[in-house]
């Protein structure tokens, strides 16, 4: 009963409702914003003030009059006491125009201008409700990731239960264990129940924060994708135009103050009324004749104080726009300390992650090892790997915190800076990527398993990944295609301590393997490499496959060769080496991914590539840091081609701490045909390897996969 009761409360808090719905990506919500209520009625007010606005707008200026009357009189006939009186009526039609002057129309104008302030604040509100219900969609988004990854650690945590308190429960029984103990560690099951719950709560809350902002009424078993936030660029001349001319915000406030200004411009002559009216007139009297008549009048209507009542209208009106400029600095500086404040906030939140992070790695590496010793005395270690699965949960929740709280941070400055431009120097912001290996091995699923077997995972710090060494392009690919080059060539690389071979193919080599005899040299050419234990990629260089219009040719290539025992493809695609790419990096950065992602969905195997620097700095780095990351790239040559070994490995350790969840290799260049300040090449290959060391040395961190050379060819040419 007490399983069931237990499986039963799991379901409730972990599983949600049982109505499931398709997961649905952020962006896909985004564009949903527009549904929302609030948004909705913000617009339609401002429609309509919009519509009161052109209304007295068409009723204002020159109007049409017209006017009939009909009377009667009677009068005497003459001047004479005793004269009789005759009666007649009189018919009077009379039209034209009615055109407003001075005071008049000024007193029109400030009415247009007075609407336009209105029309101007709902402008103002639709704008604030379309941000906050876009920033509350996103951070409401991004925190129900944020809990269902810590409900899938509650899930495994709890799912100890069941095998770790009846062994407890005996040991306590045979006086092995305290029972003090036992109920404390009971207790912690307790405790990852209740942070479920909790959670439940929080996804109940985000979930109607969703609805609200979207205005969709089911969402109630939404699972969340990662949010991939927009990375962003924050500088001083960033922040001076987030809160000056770029703000939304502050330019309807700005036409505000202006109209107001624009008011009290004109408030003073308009204290009185005066009106131009033109027209014709028809008379017909009974009895009596028809008579027609032209008329054209200007008539006023001032008060009698007018001089005072302009100068108290004036005044009024001046410190109505003088109001509106010190709301608007006040709302500048609140911007800017917004700005900055959420840059500290993101600031310190990557900071605990960081944190977070090397304590997830600790009590990773407390379980690994107690682990180890519970296999060797399972008896006497139970408590201490139970209490090190225990301080591992808890150093992967708040692992998981800390991600959310980055996440928020991030939500909070999309709705304050703009997107991360190409060019110019600054800050990035940019979020954390949930492939980075780093990550995947502190969250993967088997540290919260109780088997033993978990003790052969890699030590923390440690991932499985291509081990470090040297790698080297070799161009000359074709050459391996004869019989018995092969096994010579990969005997020598070995020699020189080559962990890998980039291996190109000319067109005629290619041609080549398309032949029985070319495959059966090309796999005798990979045995060899196998028993060398060097790992021989297809490197494929050709610029032109960026670009969307010779992508098939690479795809197409990779299906032909994809049978072959390659250990990975290697892709040396410079997106500088096509036309006029200096002025369309980011564009070219984005091909370069595309291009990546359709050799990814070709090929089985592993997909390194090369790229210049540039692409990992500034504002393009995020970009490509999260695109190489999403598409799934295994390695990354970074390729600094300079002898400043100091600069070379400032650039390097710079890029490895930026993008710590990707693997990078630091390519150099022994090139004969650079020059002495590009390539090793004059200075020898003793020289040269001692720089490499130096270099593998300095570099040397989880991140840092090792050094590539450019190219064997060279290296083979290199003096002693």
């Amino acid at each position: 009963m007490k399983k069931l009761l237990l499986a039963l409360l799991m379901l409730f808090f972990l599983r949600g409702n049982s109505r499931a719905e398709p997961r649905i990506g952020l962006p896909d919500l985004e564009r949903e914003l527009t549904s929302s209520p609030e948004v909705l009625a913000a617009a339609a007010s401002l429609s309509e003030s919009r519509a009161v606005e052109e209304r007295h707008k068409m009723t204002g200026g020159p109007r049409f009059f017209g006017e009939l009357s009909l009377g009667g009189l009677n009068e005497p006939a003459s001047r004479s006491e005793t004269s009789a009186l005759e009666g007649y009526t009189k018919l009077w039609a009379r039209g034209g125009i009615s055109i407003p002057l001075f005071g008049t129309w000024q007193k029109e104008r400030i009415r247009e201008l007075e609407n336009r302030i209105i029309s101007l604040g709902e402008e103002l509100r639709l704008f604030a409700v379309r941000k906050a219900n876009l920033t509350a969609l996103r951070k409401a988004y991004a925190l129900l990731w944020t809990i269902q990854e810590r409900n899938a650690l509650l899930e495994r945590f709890l799912a100890l239960e069941e095998r770790i308190m009846p062994l407890l429960a005996k040991r306590t029984k045979e006086g092995f264990l305290l029972e003090r103990d036992r109920l404390e560690m009971e207790s912690w099951f307790s405790f990852a129940r209740r942070e479920a719950a909790a959670g439940s709560l929080l996804k109940e809350e985000c979930l109607a924060l969703i609805r609200k902002a979207t205005g969709r009424k089911g969402l109630f078993g939404l699972e969340a994708l990662f949010p991939r936030l927009e990375p962003l660029f924050f500088s001083e001349d960033v922040l001076a135009r987030a809160a000056g001319e770029e703000n939304r915000e502050l330019q309807i406030l700005t036409k505000a103050a202006e109209t107001k200004r624009e008011i009290a411009r004109r408030v003073p002559g308009a204290q009185y009324d005066a009106y131009l009216r033109a027209g014709y007139g028809f008379s017909s009297e009974f009895p009596g004749r028809n008579g027609t008549e032209a008329f054209l009048s200007i008539a006023f209507d001032v008060p009698f104080r007018e001089g005072r009542a302009a100068s108290a209208a004036g005044r009024a009106a001046l410190a109505g726009a003088e109001k509106a400029g010190h709301e608007m600095e006040a709302r500048r500086i609140a911007i800017v300390a917004d700005i900055r404040g959420g840059i500290a906030r993101f600031d310190s939140a990557a900071a605990q992650r960081t944190f977070a992070m090397a304590n997830a790695r600790t009590a990773a590496e407390s379980v690994r090892a107690d682990r180890l010793r519970y296999g060797l005395l399972p008896g006497d270690m139970l408590e201490q790997l139970f209490r090190s699965l225990f301080i591992y949960l808890s150093s992967a929740l708040a692992f998981v915190d800390s991600e959310g709280a980055l996440l928020q941070a991030h939500c909070e400055l999309l709705g304050m800076l703009p997107a991360a431009a190409d060019g110019g120097d600054g800050k990035i912001i940019a979020s954390f990527f949930p492939e980075e290996p780093e990550r995947l091995r502190l969250l993967a699923p088997s540290w919260l398993d109780f088997a033993t077997a978990f003790s052969s995972a890699p030590a923390a710090g440690k991932p499985a990944l291509s081990p470090s060494g040297k790698v080297f392009y070799f161009w000359n690919g074709d050459d391996l295609l004869y019989p018995g080059k092969g096994k010579a060539f990969f005997d020598q690389a070995a020699k020189e301590g080559a962990s890998g071979v980039l291996v190109s193919f000319s067109p005629r080599g290619i041609a080549f393997l398309r032949t029985a005899g070319g495959k059966a040299r090309l796999e005798e050419t990979l045995e060899a490499a196998r028993r060398t234990g060097i790992r021989a990629e297809l490197l494929l260089g050709d610029p032109a496959w960026i670009l969307a219009a010779h992508r098939k040719e690479l795809t197409g290539l990779l299906r032909e060769l994809d049978g072959f025992a390659f250990s990975g493809i290697h892709l040396d695609l410079e997106p500088d080496q096509l036309p006029d790419a200096e002025g369309r990096r980011m564009e070219l950065l984005l091909s370069l991914t595309e291009t990546v992602r359709e050799v990814k969905r070709a090929t089985r195997l592993p997909v390194s590539l090369s790229v210049h620097p540039r692409y990992l700095e500034g504002s393009l780095g995020p970009v490509a840091a999260r695109e190489f990351g999403a598409a799934g790239v295994n390695e990354i040559a970074v390729m600094i081609y300079s002898t400043k070994v100091d600069a070379v490995a400032s650039r390097m350790k710079a890029i490895l701490s930026s993008w710590p969840g990707l693997r990078f290799r630091l390519a150099v260049s022994v090139e004969r045909e650079l020059s002495g300040t590009e390539s090793f090449f004059r200075g020898g290959k003793k020289s040269f390897l001692e720089t490499v060391d130096f270099l593998q040395g300095e570099l040397a961190s989880p991140s840092f996969a090792g050094t590539a050379v450019q190219s064997w060819e060279n290296y083979r040419e290199m003096a002693r």
